[in-house]
């Protein structure tokens, strides 16, 4: 399942950032950054799905010792990504570690500070993402942290609506060059705290449609 959505994404790369940004009015890059200033004394994070480094870069710069796995199922997410290191902060390079594969073929013996999914969960079902909340458990101690940024439906009932259809759309638009193994938004947030994450910071944007949250264990 992974690998085939990372070679979905292989073909986007080039314009993934460019889409984000006009799809959104580049909130869907805003709105990762919430809260990347409370990332600034975490020894080590576990970036999942990270896409081209958007995030990435951020993140090292905020913080100037963590150390970063970051895991995409795309080769060519990946190689852009070390390549936007690379160019942007050359001396932060060796403090990433980047792994080429699909998050459930990942070893669940590291262990975490800080977890991200920016945009990422909405990729699964409610039983998959579930699974990897299993999995996410695993890898964080007491005090770990899940920072998660993605769709959400929001409370305004004109607004709910017009959401739905929107992601309807994404979902199509995405399934014809990305394989995906769902076609609606996932229950991210309750599946989340099912298994005993609670939430200790929160912000919406673009009216509701976008959230990111930070969850601790």
């Amino acid at each position: 399942m992974g690998r085939s959505i990372g070679k979905g994404f292989d073909r986007i790369v080039f314009m993934y950032d460019t889409i984000a940004r006009m799809a959104s009015f580049n909130q869907i890059n805003k709105s990762q950054l919430a809260f990347i200033e409370k990332l600034s004394t975490q020894s080590t994070s576990l970036v999942i799905g990270g896409g081209t480094g958007y995030f990435l870069q951020q993140l090292l710069k905020t913080n100037r010792t963590i150390r970063v796995t970051y895991v995409d199922a795309s080769a060519k997410m990946i190689a852009y990504a070390r390549k936007r290191v690379a160019k942007q902060l050359p001396k932060e390079l060796h403090r990433v570690t980047f792994v080429c594969k699909p998050v459930e073929e990942l070893d669940p013996a590291g262990v975490y500070d800080v977890i991200v999914c920016n945009y990422f969960l909405d990729l699964f079902d409610d039983t998959q993402v579930d699974t990897l909340m299993r999995s996410f458990n695993k890898q964080m101690s007491k005090g770990s942290l899940l920072y998660v940024t993605d769709f959400s439906i929001p409370s305004n009932r004109m607004l709910r609506a017009g959401t739905r259809i929107g992601l309807r759309m994404l979902y199509w638009l995405f399934g014809k060059a990305v394989y995906l193994p769902t076609r609606k938004l996932p229950s991210i947030d309750p599946l989340i705290k099912h298994h005993g994450l609670t939430v200790i910071h929160s912000k919406l944007f673009l009216q509701g449609i976008l959230t990111c949250t930070m969850y601790k264990k």
